[in-house]
Formats: structure tokens, C-alpha cells, sequence
């Protein structure tokens, strides 16, 4: 019983409700400093609070490719308080999602995917397909010759 009495979150609140006694009661106040609804109209909206189930709902929709705009609607903020609450769990999602896939591709091309080849190549490796146009034209009026050089041999 003795530990009971000397939990210390029961006392932490015991102490909370022997201060908020302390407090004067909202009747006692007088009427110019009690808030009503009138003097609350054109403040805007209520500034937003980040919780650990707001990060992890937006670090999850991230992780899948979800548009920020619309991970915003899903909270009910806008994309700018989106970005500055949640900046941290927007970016990890982002590359999460960036290396899953890019796993995917890089197995993907490595097992003999030729698409999947050659996508890695020319974003990853800086490959490129060319095309080169060369037009000579004789000076003597014989027919112009045209020549097509591809890059692929």
C-alpha cells in the first residue's frame, strides 16, 4: 500500500490539481478578458501540432510516392506547413522509395532485363543515344549524299 501512496505520477498529479486550485475560476474574471467567439474571427486557422501519428502517417505516404500535396489534404494543411513541420519524414520517405525501386531496376537488369538495362545506363552511367546528320552537297550538281551515323555500331 505504501508504494501506492508514493507513486510518483500520482503525485505529480495531486500536485497539478492542488495548483489549478490555486487558479482563478473563469466566473471571477472579468467580462472584457474572457475570449468569445466574435473576438477569435480573422485569426486564421489554429497553428498545426505535430505528433509522432502525424510524422509516421506522412514518413509512410512518402515511402510509396505519394504527391505532397497530397499527403497536405490527408492532414488538413497546407503544402507550406507541410513542408515546414515535416521536412525530415518527406525527404526519408523520398529516398526509401527512390532506393526500393532503384533495387528493383538494378536486379531487374542484372538478371538480363534489356529495358532495364538500358533505362540504368543512360540515367545512371550518363549513356546516350546519338544521332548525327551530315548533308554534303557537290559542287558539280551531282545528287546530294546523305549519311546517317547512329553511334551504335
Amino acid at each position: 500500500m505504501n508504494d501506492i501512496d508514493n507513486n510518483p505520477v500520482d503525485n505529480a498529479v495531486n500536485n497539478m490539481v492542488e495548483d489549478s486550485k490555486a487558479l482563478t475560476p473563469v466566473d471571477n474574471l472579468p467580462i472584457d478578458t474572457i475570449e468569445t467567439e466574435e473576438d477569435s474571427i480573422g485569426r486564421g486557422r489554429p497553428p498545426h501540432l505535430p505528433n509522432a501519428d502525424t510524422r509516421i502517417k506522412v514518413y509512410t505516404l512518402s515511402t510509396v510516392g505519394t504527391r505532397h500535396e497530397d499527403i497536405a489534404s490527408v492532414l488538413g494543411i497546407s503544402h507550406d506547413t507541410l513542408v515546414k513541420y515535416y521536412k525530415e519524414e518527406l525527404d526519408k520517405g523520398r529516398i526509401e522509395a527512390n532506393a526500393s525501386v532503384a533495387e528493383t531496376l538494378f536486379k531487374q537488369a542484372k538478371e538480363g532485363n534489356t529495358t532495364a538495362m538500358i533505362f540504368w545506363l543512360k540515367s545512371r552511367a550518363k549513356w546516350k543515344e546519338s544521332t548525327q546528320h551530315e548533308i554534303s552537297g557537290n559542287p558539280d550538281g551531282s545528287p546530294v549524299e546523305v549519311k546517317i551515323i547512329t553511334g551504335i555500331e
